[in-house]
């Protein structure tokens, strides 16, 4: 087959264009290299089909780019995935490896550790393989798609924009409109990135009226939680079929609320970064033009479109829109979207932001804007920086002098934590020519800075007194600490109790938490969020730590068990809303400024057991709060790809036990 797509291409090239047959040709040419799979194949085929300069191709080329960036996203997270759950057996292997010494049954254990290691490599070569061919094949796709607009008649290509348009619109199949959205910014021409914000807000309007129906439906499912866990409390961890099944009925139509929302959410993203692509590839004057129709949008804009509008522009390198995007920071008063153009402006080079960000915003009253703004000096990395940072630390207090402090480390390499006095004398001695070090060589600073004093939970530190700790109490926290069963953590494998002289995964969280609650000082703003089946907080509300409370909160951590499900959707969701978080477009002042999630596996119970899911609600809600999210993993059972995750994306820290 491949030959005949040879032989076919050989003939097609000189006559493309002529007549609706070649077309034809051309597309069952391009079929069959797509069936024969080899990418010299793929785009001799492709540069056939284009070089016909018939807009009805324009299909046959979006249907492939659908499947080629479906499989190729599918690929990278699958990839990422295996890399973290790679990452994490490794550790237990070595924490084995290290226990065998005293310990022979663990032998045999280590051995099948070491094969599924194997057996995950190899699964993670196959996804590279994988992500080695369409992505190359989905550059070319692209390219492919810009050559043929760009042969198109005026009238053409706009009538083949125009379905382009209605089908990013309306097309069911989600991953052919995700496809449709990213090839017009490759494809689209002036105004395209103004007709795709008016999209992203569509999207948004609409979400927000699913959103106001929500609270009714959440409610009925917070019952039936309720019933699960009381009967898991009973029945010492067992579920009933029946139960389950009512309680799945039940959560059917939040779930499908909360999957469309995400949906949208992911159709919004790629309105934006579709709309910077193509207004970079604007001539100057159309640009111009674009970005004072996008000025006035955001001045109306609401509901999750300003911020989206403004991340739109701050993905666009191009000067005249830079300098746009200084007058849009000089005039903004709200801390979100202060701390939005930060960001962008940082990752767009923009030299020009170093003085404010000095002068200015590492000053605002506003500890979010302060901490954008450390975020964008560590990006920049100027030396000036330094001597700012060393006066600074000596005059903040809580977590922006945590901020303070790791930005002087990556900027420096040193550590000498909230030290002012010990920073101002190894500026003195070595101010003179240094050169601020790249970011990935000061990783390992970093990690020992996490040990310095302050609120302590399983290695991760913060000097915040407004802290929220989200405490995993499924039934497998009553497993050991040595890793034997895991992935599986099975309930009836007695192997998975604790032996003589270890302790159980619920003690070891015992123990943290006591630590932390010990670097929690009096008038600290603090509460446990308990999670299984259903969820729950130690206080209704937020509580100021003192000497009653604090033997209160240290009482109740000793009395905690393990029993039920695991419903990280549902406990991280309340944690955000005790916090303070709103889903909001607009800075909302969160109580809380800090949040350690502990869980020991993957979600089992909840609205979504989807850690995607997962993660695009929280960076929906958390982004009017600016909440740093630390996320601990226990056992080889733990999701490590959500945990890892939403410690990123949230400005926090990752740590597996």
């Amino acid at each position: 087959m491949f030959r005949t797509s040879l032989v076919l291409l050989l003939f097609l090239v000189p006559v493309c264009g002529a007549s609706a047959r070649s077309t034809q040709d051309a597309e069952s040419a391009f079929r069959a290299a797509l069936q024969a799979g080899e990418l010299e194949g793929m785009q001799g085929a492709l540069d056939a089909l284009v070089a016909t300069g018939d807009a009805g191709a324009v299909a046959t080329i979006v249907g492939e780019y659908a499947r080629c960036v479906t499989a190729l996203r599918k690929a990278e997270r699958e990839g990422l995935r295996l890399d973290y759950a790679i990452d994490n057996r490794r550790r237990m292997l070595a924490d084995l490896e290290l226990r065998a010494e005293r310990d022979e049954s663990l032998e045999n254990l280590i051995v099948v550790q070491r094969e599924s290691v194997v057996d995950m490599q190899n699964k993670r070569d196959k996804q590279a393989k994988i992500t080695a061919h369409e992505g190359p094949w989905r550059t070319a796709l692209g390219g492919g798609t810009r050559k043929l607009f760009d042969a198109l008649s005026t009238g053409k290509r706009r009538g083949a924009e125009k379905r382009l348009l209605e089908t990013a619109a309306d097309e069911p199949d989600l991953a052919v409109r995700l496809a449709t959205v990213e090839l017009l910014g490759e494809v689209g021409g002036a105004g395209t990135a103004v007709t795709l914000q008016k999209m992203l807000a569509g999207f948004m309007t609409e979400n927000i009226k699913l959103k106001k129906k929500i609270p009714k439906e959440r409610a009925e499912v917070r019952k039936m939680e309720a019933r699960l866990q009381k009967a898991a409390n009973d029945s010492g961890g067992r579920f009933n079929q029946a139960m389950m099944q009512q309680y799945n009925r039940t959560k059917e139509e939040l779930a499908r609320m909360r999957r469309t929302l995400f949906l949208t959410g992911l159709l919004s993203d790629a309105c934006v970064e579709a709309g910077a692509v193509a207004l970079l590839r604007e001539d100057a004057e159309s640009r111009r033009k674009s970005v004072q129709t996008l000025g006035r949008a955001l001045k109306k804009a609401k509901d999750g479109v300003r911020l989206r509008t403004l991340h739109l522009l701050g993905r666009v390198g191009a000067e005249q829109v830079i300098v746009e995007l200084r007058g849009l920071l000089e005039a903004e008063k709200d801390p979100i979207a202060v701390g939005q153009l930060l960001f962008d402006l940082a990752h767009l080079g923009d030299e020009a932001l170093v003085e404010p960000l000095l002068t200015t915003y590492v000053i605002d009253e506003n500890w979010h804007v302060q901490r954008r703004a450390l975020d964008a000096l560590k990006i920049l990395r100027p030396v000036r920086a330094i001597p700012v940072l060393i006066e600074r630390i000596e005059v903040v207090e809580g977590r922006p002098r945590t901020d303070v402090q790791n930005t002087l480390i990556s900027l420096t390499g040193q550590n000498y934590r909230t030290n002012a006095e010990l920073w101002k004398r190894w500026w003195a001695d070595n101010a003179d020519g240094f050169v601020v070090p790249p970011a990935a060589e000061v990783d390992a600073a970093t990690a020992e800075a996490k040990k310095a004093v302050g609120v302590t939970f399983f290695g991760i530190t913060t000097e915040s007194q407004r802290v929220l700790f989200v405490l995993d109490l499924s039934g497998s926290m009553k497993f050991s600490m040595v890793a034997r069963g895991n992935p599986t953590d099975d309930p009836g494998k007695p192997y998975d109790m604790p032996r003589e002289g270890e302790i159980s995964r619920m003690t070891a969280a015992r123990r943290a938490l006591k630590q932390a609650m010990g670097g929690l000082q009096d008038g600290a703003l603090f509460n446990l969020v308990l999670y299984a089946s259903d969820v729950w907080s130690w206080r209704d509300k937020l509580v100021t730590m003192d000497a009653e409370v604090r033997g209160e909160v240290m009482d109740f951590v000793d009395s905690i068990e393990a029993v039920g499900a695991t419903n990280i959707y549902g406990a991280i969701q309340q944690a955000l809303e005790l916090a303070g978080a709103e889903d909001s477009d607009e800075w909302a002042e969160p109580a809380i400024d800090t949040i350690f999630v502990l869980s020991d596996g993957r979600a089992s119970v909840g609205v979504t057991t989807d850690a995607d899911e997962i993660l695009g609600y929280v960076r929906e809600v958390n982004r009017s709060a600016g909440i740093v999210i630390h996320t601990i993993g226990l056992s080889g059972a733990q999701d490590a790809y959500l945990l890892r995750n939403l410690a990123e994306q949230n400005g926090g820290t990752y740590a597996a036990r």
